[in-house]
């Protein structure tokens, strides 16, 4: 559905109290999303893999031919292979879709 769509994350939310908020924008590419685990697996192109954290909780924009599908979503997993950095975001709530016409 969304395989090898350009997508940005960005942090809205902290759990702890004691960092602040991260408000860079992370530039990837969706490598696969899975409807049934309401995961998407992403490949990291911009920062490195300790910038991302796993006490937060991520927006994730991705562009699509049809328009742009925005979700809210925790860090999994996030790990660096052959391919680069890969992130699993578990998405809350499903996605919206924002047309652009």
């Amino acid at each position: 559905m969304y395989d090898g769509e350009k997508a940005a994350i960005s942090m809205i939310q902290y759990f702890k109290d004691d960092k602040e908020l991260d408000e860079t924008e992370y530039q990837c590419t969706v490598i696969e999303y899975q409807k049934d685990l309401e995961q998407v697996h992403l490949l990291m192109n911009t920062g490195k893999v300790t910038d991302i954290s796993l006490d937060a909780v991520y927006e994730c924009r991705i562009q699509g031919m049809a328009g742009e599908a925005v979700c809210n979503g925790i860090i999994t997993e996030r790990y660096i292979n052959r391919a680069g950095i890969i992130l699993i975001l578990q998405v809350m709530n499903g996605f919206y879709e924002i047309n652009i016409k």
